[in-house]
């Protein structure tokens, strides 16, 4: 239980403080802890829900999310991450799908790192905002992507925000947590009612998540994010090199 608080804590600060860790993270780490797919698809999402609830309130009292915007992505997103589940779903069912879900979800998060650590390290954002209506179909994807992986909501979700939009950081960060928690609501009631879903796990991630969304959300205006959202991609990367490594055994 103790490793489950303690991940929930330093998964949960990562995501208030950079928007990002949430599914990215929490699903790879409980396959690698011994949790199915479908489990730690479905416990990642849960826990997804229960800390960025409280995320996503600190971020409304601060006036950082745009709620036009969050309707908009979240028109593409959520069919998304039904159709992504249901997926998900079927496929786990048979055991030999097994390791072909472990190589995606590995090579989902490869890829979610490396579009954020561009977005993260070029200096000047990509201009895209001409292309912005195509913000829904860009987030159907992504929750497609959700429901199948749990990753992709966090890291995507503000590459997505730099680029379509001239939205400052905090901004940015209180609308992508406020996506990554309808996403992950939706994918989640999907993944309980299938029974994917472990209390064991994620209650006492999510006890040690209240305050980890606390203090990262707490501390977005007063350091720096960019040197942890690179570290946390580090080491998702190489989470992921292990998935893979585990898919194709």
């Amino acid at each position: 239980m103790l490793e489950y608080l303690l991940l929930g804590f330093f998964i949960a600060f990562a995501i208030g403080l950079t928007g990002v860790g949430a599914g990215t993270l929490t699903a790879p780490v409980l396959i690698l802890l011994g949790l199915n797919p479908a489990q730690a698809v479905g416990s990642a999402l849960s826990f997804s829900t229960l800390v960025k609830f409280p995320g996503f309130l600190f971020h409304a009292l601060y006036k950082n999310v745009e709620y036009r915007l969050l309707m908009f992505m979240c028109l593409g997103g959520l069919p998304g991450v039904l159709l992504g589940s249901s997926l998900l779903s079927r496929l786990s069912q048979a055991d030999k799908l097994k390791n072909l879900i472990m190589f995606i979800i590995g090579i989902t998060v490869i890829l979610s790192v490396i579009l954020n650590l561009l977005a993260t390290l070029m200096k000047k954002r990509l201009d895209l905002t001409k292309y912005f209506y195509l913000v829904p179909i860009v987030c159907f994807f992504i929750g497609l992507e959700v429901g199948f992986t749990s990753a992709g909501a966090g890291a995507l979700g503000m590459v997505l925000l730099l680029y379509f939009t001239k939205l400052p950081p905090s901004k940015a960060v209180g609308v992508d947590i406020g996506f990554g928690l309808a996403c992950s609501l939706t994918g989640s009631l999907v993944h309980l009612l299938q029974g994917h879903t472990q209390p064991h796990v994620f209650l006492p991630m999510s006890l040690g998540g209240l305050l980890g969304i606390w203090l990262g959300t707490y501390l977005t205006r007063r350091i720096n994010p960019k040197p942890l959202r690179v570290g946390i991609s580090m080491l998702l990367l190489l989470v992921a090199f292990n998935l893979i490594k585990r898919g194709l055994s």
